[in-house]
């Protein structure tokens, strides 16, 4: 029997697709017949970053991708395969920094010029797109065998210009200051999102500060921070209106601070003795003045401003995210606490918030309410600017030290501690992040939210949970602030004039070549150091007008990808329009705040309309003990050392057996090789019914009706499985499909199916069901290769084209029909009453090991007792099946045992008859002599000439079983004893004696 080798069969199948190009007959998306033979499926390839190499986690994701489509191109969709990378943004100019040793952004703009940087941002962006795509190919995926979409080319930076004038149009493209997360070693801009998974937790200052009030002798209100940083920037202090304030004396001196806090604070300032000397509310506070903590030009600035270096009083605040509409209509209430926080809280700290709004999201709309002003004394360099005085070009976590050392001097520092706190880092730098106010381009999300909520309720989210998440991100979607301080991405195409600071935005290469100044070749790269150079004329004043030199946040670049991966609308018109929207989408969890939401906000944004119809969401790939893999830990298995130690096959089918998609899985390889014993099975059977049954009839009719139960039953499984299969696929439940996969071809086709039929099918068998079971075995076979080829390319396209292919039916097992269930070979009622009979085989099995009768030891009767009616004519009608499996010659149903030995089992109890001594010496004899067989190489069409030596007992019960054992073995004629001078080629114990075997191939026989 020719034995499964994985890679020797992905080896020769791969030639075979090569030599017949099988990958370029499914990937050919022919629009002449789109919607005339076949309707359209867009699975819309989320691009990984092509910077590094695959690992097991992106494998998952494109074997999950692969095998919906491949589900869909069988079912008769037109599908579009192309794969996609992602190349700007952080993640390719970090790599090339550090190829180039850059220390800073002046290193790029002084030392190695932007036209040389953003030629080596190119050539990184296309340096492993080989090594993914012949990742793809290993794994069998189609998208191996496409061109990619490339993020950073031409056509697609130009429909990202098309999608900003549509915003632009729209009034979502704004310009503001705000607070923003600011990376002060890459010198930009980062997004909430990029923030939101970059926290780590770090050992700060934590400090207790005293502002002395005006006109208050020796009197201070007390402040915590764990900024020291900021204070520069202090422009008021926020106390609760509600909550009740205490003012203490500590020796000579008065402070003030919330009466909760008190003796939390006086703990950690170490504070024993204190007296309280008034109560009050904290409204009563309000309008107070302060002097500044910090004496610098810029808090001697502040004190011109009337509404500066006063006690303000906490306002509530919609949370982060509640829209401007919700806003405008709903009246503020402190007590509404789904959508409203406290900007003081009595949780931590003093229960007085210093207040910087240029340094806090918070802090900054609180300014707003308040009309405060709003300093960010700190450079792009997170350094602290000349009108901080002593403190300039100090870096912020730097001047923490000396501004607390400057505290103590003056006696304004109550208390230093160290405080351990999750802090953002730069998702690619690591870099600890600053908050800071910058003049940034936003896209406002108030024009869109209400759209993008409703437009997400017709979206089949899988798992549905997902989609829950994916709403409230929406519900709580600030503006994004999609401008970036750096050179690789999108350039954002508004131009300013010079003089009268009129705007315009550039939507296309055509228009830019129309309203230059300068020359502009048809074909100029879009990229910043060619854009940068182009000016406009202003269409107000006739001025020059020059690019803002920001580029996009990479989040835009894939939010863009439905269009832009095919350059619409400036080319491929006609396929996009006949692709929209995406059909799905497919990507890990963290998405929900990533790609999902910039899909759906660019969607929208642009077209009004949701980009996707359906979300199948994956889980993160962890390692074996649940650690995040990692170049630090050493833990990553990467696709390539994965493929090497388990075959594509193997390693597909287990991500479709070990969880849920969505779930968090441990990957482990040894859990993974432990599966190829299903495809070796899968395997063996094939092999099983090359040899013993006539493919030919494959092609012939066979009545249902007159199959053997056996032959009903398996069949009825199988269109079970066709129509689980089916559902569970459509549905994302891919963990359901592998292990059903698992359990019909161990348990149903091959431990037990198989066996049913194995005597059916001996080439010496003459009986009328013998071709209905080589049709069964065939039928079954078929189906299940076709079922499996989306999860399993090489080893069903290997069996299909050795056992099923001919003249006239489909090259490869690919490009045949999906499957459909025929609910009329469904007999339910056979399946059920199947399970039965094997817990009845099981007990009968158990109880012959409890008496020591061997398996293959043929006994009188199997006797019955069921429980109840139903199990009885479920039993009884399982009859042939309990004969032929618990090797007994009869089944007996009575209404009580008596026996002495006797087993009960779920649906009753059972006992065995007496051994038929004879029958079982010819079992033991016929196995002892088909083993022989075997070791000798003969096949199973091969006749033999067959010697026997045996003695007493074991001669007399030889003669009596002669006929069958010649049947059974392929025997032409049956000697009694040896020929002279030859060896024995199989003997069995029986009785005491040796029972000694020979055989030759009939017609070779050279004794007598």
């Amino acid at each position: 029997m020719e034995r499964y080798d994985p890679r020797k069969i992905q080896e020769e199948v791969m030639q075979f697709w090569l030599e017949n190009r099988i990958p370029d007959q499914i990937v050919n998306f022919d629009m002449k017949t789109l919607d005339v033979k076949r309707t359209k499926y867009y699975l819309l390839d989320g691009p990984p970053y092509v910077n590094g190499v695959p690992h097991v986690g992106h494998v998952k994701t494109t074997t999950t991708k692969d095998i919906c489509s491949k589900f869909k191109t069988m079912q008769g969709h037109q599908c579009w395969w192309q794969p996609g990378f992602d190349c700007g943004g952080l993640p390719i100019e970090h790599a090339v920094e550090k190829n180039l040793g850059v220390k800073s952004k002046k290193d790029i703009t002084e030392r190695i010029g932007i036209d040389r940087f953003i030629a080596e941002c190119k050539a990184m962006a296309e340096g492993n797109k080989s090594v993914w795509l012949d990742t793809y190919k290993q794994l069998g995926a189609w998208r191996g065998w496409l061109e990619p979409y490339m993020t950073y080319r031409n056509y697609y930076l130009e429909s990202g210009w098309w999608t900003v004038k549509k915003m632009w149009e729209k009034g979502m493209l704004v310009e503001g200051e705000k607070p923003v997360f600011w990376c002060p070693r890459c010198e930009t801009t980062l997004s909430g999102y990029e923030v939101t998974d970059s926290y780590t937790d770090i050992t700060d200052f934590s400090i207790y500060v005293k502002f002395p009030l005006v006109d208050q002798e020796f009197t201070s209100i007390i402040i915590w921070t764990t900024t020291p940083w900021t204070l520069p920037a202090n422009v008021a202090i926020a106390v609760h209106p509600d909550e009740t304030y205490v003012k203490v004396k500590v020796r000579s001196e008065y402070l003030i601070l919330a009466e909760k806090r008190l003796k939390d604070v006086m703990k950690d300032a170490e504070i024993e003795k204190y007296e309280i000397v008034e109560k009050m509310k904290g409204s009563s506070l309000a309008g107070m003045k302060y002097e500044p903590a910090i004496q610098i030009p810029l808090q001697d600035e502040l004190k011109k401003n009337e509404n500066a270096h006063q006690v303000i009083l906490s306002i509530p605040l919609f949370k982060k995210g509640v829209s401007g509409k919700l806003l405008a209509k709903t009246a503020m209430k402190a007590d509404d606490g789904e959508n409203v926080e406290e900007f003081v809280t009595m949780d931590t700290g003093s229960g007085c918030v210093h207040t910087a709004p240029g340094h806090g999201e918070t802090d900054f709309r609180v300014g707003e309410h308040y009309k405060l002003p709003k300093p960010s004394p700190v450079d792009d360099e997170g350094k602290l600017t000349s009108d901080t005085g002593e403190f300039t070009g100090l870096f912020v976590k730097d001047a923490d030290k000396k501004i607390i050392e400057y505290l103590e001097e003056r006696g304004r520092l109550l208390k230093t501690l160290k405080v351990t706190h999750s802090y953002p880092l730069c998702w690619r730098c690591k870099t600890p992040l600053i908050y800071r106010l910058s003049k940034q381009w936003f896209l406002t999300v108030d024009v869109i939210k209400e759209r993008m909520l409703k437009e997400n309720k017709s979206v089949k989210w899988l798992p549905e949970f997902a989609g829950e998440r994916f709403e409230k991100w929406l519900e709580n979607a600030n503006d994004w602030a999609v401008s970036v301080q750096r050179f690789w991405g999108i350039p954002l195409p508004i131009w300013i004039c010079d003089a009268c600071g009129h705007k315009d935005v550039i939507g296309s290469r055509k228009e830019l070549r129309e309203k230059a100044v300068e020359k502009v070749d048809e074909e100029i790269d879009l990229h910043k150091n060619s854009v940068d150079k182009i000016h406009l004329k202003c269409s107000q004043c006739g001025k020059h007008m020059t690019r803002v030199p920001d580029t996009m946040n990479v989040w835009f670049d894939s939010g863009i990808s439905p269009w832009a991966s095919l350059g619409y609308p400036l080319k491929n018109k006609q396929t996009f329009e006949a692709l929209w929207p995406v059909d799905m989408i497919c990507e890990s969890q963290d998405q929900i705040r990533g790609w999902f939401y910039s899909l759906m906000f660019c969607g929208v944004g642009a077209f009004d309309k949701k980009p996707y119809n359906a979300v199948s969401m994956t889980g993160w790939t962890l390692d074996e003990k649940g650690e995040k893999m990692s170049k630090s830990l050493g833990n990553v298995v990467y696709a390539d050392d994965a493929l090497k130690a388990v075959e594509a096959d193997v390693l597909r089918l287990y991500y479709c057996w070990s969880v849920a998609p969505w779930e968090t899985q441990l990957f482990s390889l040894k859990i993974a090789k432990e599966l190829r014993r299903v495809l070796d099975v899968l395997w063996n059977t094939s092999v099983f019914a090359e040899s013993y049954a006539d493919t030919r009839i494959t092609g012939e009719k066979i009545h249902f009706k007159n199959l053997a139960l056996e032959d009903k039953w398996i069949i009825s499984r199988l269109n079970s499985l066709i129509k689980s299969t089916t559902d569970d696929l459509e549905n994302f439940r891919l963990h359901y499909v592998g292990k059903n996969f698992e359990d019909f071809i161990l348990n149903d086709f091959s431990r037990w199916y198989i066996k049913l039929i194995r005597d059916r099918l001996s080439p010496w068998y003459e009986g009328e069901d013998k071709r209905t079971a080589q049709f069964t075995v065939l039928y079954v076979l078929e189906n299940l290769v076709r079922l499996m080829a989306p999860v399993t390319p090489f080893v069903t396209e290997k069996i299909y084209r050795k056992l099923f292919y001919s003249k006239g039916r489909p090259l490869s097992v690919h490009l045949c029909a999906w499957p459909k269930a025929d609910d009329g070979l469904v007999e339910k009622d056979i399946e059920d009453s199947m399970v039965l009979a094997k817990t009845a085989i099981e007990a009968a099995n158990s109880l012959r090991q409890k008496t020591e009768i061997k398996l293959k030891w043929p006994v009188s009767e199997l006797i019955i007792a069921a429980n109840g009616e139903a199990a009885e004519s479920a039993l009884k009608n399982m009859s042939p099946i309990l004969r032929n499996m618990a090797n007994v010659e009869k089944v007996v149903f009575v209404k009580g045992l008596e026996q002495k030995e006797k087993l009960a089992f779920e649906h009753g109890e059972l006992a065995l008859g007496d051994v038929l001594e004879d029958k079982a010496f010819a079992r033991e004899l016929m196995r002892t002599i088909q083993m022989a067989r075997k070791k000798e190489g003969l096949n199973v069409n091969e006749r033999i000439e067959l010697w026997v030596e045996a003695e007493g007992k074991a001669e007399t019960l030889l003669e009596r079983s002669k006929e069958m054992v010649l049947r059974e073995v392929g025997a032409q004629k049956l000697h009694k004893g040896l020929p002279h001078k030859v060896g024995i080629k199989g003997t069995l114990e029986f009785e005491g004696k040796k029972v000694k075997v020979y055989f030759e191939r009939a017609g070779s026989r050279s004794y007598t």
